[in-house]
């Protein structure tokens, strides 16, 4: 009843959410509900009877879930209710899966930043700023981590997929004037966070993460060139020639 009389588009019944996300067929279940006298067809849509806005006044919670879907960790069947389980609803729970679902997919980069993405949008949309500020960095982590060897002849910053999105660069100024943090601050604190995660062998040093966000902020291409093609260097040193190697 939500989607059919709040979507405000002329043509709900088309919307392809019905069966990509909740795996009903609209025209049947419409015809229900009207039989049912929870909705009015009008022309120009549908509306609520007042026994179907009484039906919608305690899915609040319900909402939640229907905002902020994402497929195997926010939906309906995964969060349905059961007697046992203890009434957990709203952000703490749609964040507790979001948590739990990263932890799941550490070895799963694509997926994983999908779901720090989604992670991010929550904390941001609910005004929980601190949380988001470290998701953030935790996105930015996982954007700037290559893994696995690159092929140093043909690696630069423009070709490469690593690097900090205008999402990503969006959110950090908006985060920064929430926080009223200055950039300096997000790097004392990207610094110390960046601390508390296990390290292993990769392409940018902690201090190559903190400078990569600096100079994306202030869009300096020039800069971001010279430093990805300084760790590439590091990374994959140029091989002596076949002469060079003779001679030697």
């Amino acid at each position: 009843m939500y989607m059919l009389t709040m979507s405000g588009k002329p043509d709900v019944q088309a919307d392809t959410m019905w069966q990509e996300r909740y795996h009903i067929e609209p025209r049947r279940l419409i015809g229900r509900l009207v039989h049912r006298g929870l909705v009015h067809q009008l022309p120009e849509g549908f509306t609520l009877t007042p026994k179907g806005q009484a039906a919608l006044a305690d899915i609040a919670d319900w909402l939640w879930i229907h905002e902020y879907y994402l497929p195997d960790v926010i939906d309906f069947t995964r969060l349905r209710r059961h007697p046992w389980q203890p009434k957990r609803t709203g952000y703490p729970l749609l964040h507790d899966c979001l948590v739990q679902a990263a932890a799941r997919n550490q070895d799963d980069p694509a997926y994983l930043a999908v779901i720090l993405r989604h992670q991010l949008r929550l904390e941001y949309d609910t005004q929980h700023d601190e949380a988001a500020i470290c998701t953030l960095m935790a996105l930015i982590d996982q954007d700037l981590d290559l893994r696995g060897p690159i092929e140093g002849a043909t690696f630069s910053y423009q070709t490469t997929w690593a690097k900090m999105t205008q999402f990503e660069k969006s959110m950090l100024k908006s985060l920064l004037s929430r926080l009223d943090w200055t950039l300096a601050d997000f790097e004392m604190h990207f610094s110390a966070w960046l601390d508390t995660q296990p390290r292993r062998p990769r392409l940018f040093t902690r201090f190559e993460l903190m400078t990569i966000v600096m100079y994306e902020l202030a869009n300096n291409v020039g800069a971001l060139t010279r430093l990805y093609a300084g760790a590439a260097a590091r990374t994959c040193p140029a091989q002596p020639m076949v002469g060079e190697k003779l001679m030697s």
